[in-house]
């Protein structure tokens, strides 16, 4: 949590930027409650460390806490080498934060009761290509107006160590 006052009085630009940033990402309740609020004594949850910056305008981007738990969820259900599969778990993580029958936030996905078990405990280490992987899904998100990237809301585990992928979830294989 930052304190608006005391970034505007360090660093005015940033200051500037941070309130653009929130005012653009993809949930703006804080944005507009710091906005209305006209304090400069709001709060507002952003790291200044995780702003991208573009020549159109900066965007609020991710969390290292969102990163780290969408890391561990590849680990717990992808196999190191099936980069495309990593790829659509995100696709899934991220489409149902898009998605109004789901949770509001990344970490409401992962952590919503008898969804991604994996969250809790992996099969593998987190690799460095699964940071890259949520890394690159979270840009394209992010870059699609946090809009779902693909139909997929399900996956289960399937042949040759990949997943299937669905878009309605299959009562007959629980």
């Amino acid at each position: 949590m930052i304190e608006i006052n005391n970034i505007v009085q360090k660093l005015p630009t940033f200051a500037a930027i941070a309130l653009t940033t929130i005012s653009t990402s993809c949930s703006n309740d804080i944005a507009e409650e710091a906005i209305s609020s006209k304090s400069s004594q709001a709060i507002i949850p952003v790291s200044l460390t995780h702003i991208k910056y573009s020549s159109e305008k900066p965007v609020q981007t991710w969390t290292e806490e969102e990163v780290e738990a969408m890391a561990r969820i590849l680990a717990g259900e992808c196999y190191e080498d099936k980069v495309q599969d990593k790829r659509l778990v995100c696709e899934v993580i991220l489409n149902r934060v898009s998605n109004d029958d789901f949770g509001d936030t990344i970490l409401d996905v992962l952590t919503e009761k008898n969804q991604f078990d994996s969250y809790w405990k992996q099969s593998r280490p987190v690799s460095k290509n699964d940071y890259e992987v949520v890394i690159q899904t979270l840009e394209d998100w992010y870059e699609n107006d946090c809009k779902a990237l693909s139909d997929y809301l399900f996956f289960e585990a399937g042949d040759n160590h990949e997943n299937k992928f669905r878009k309605e979830f299959n009562k007959t294989n629980f």
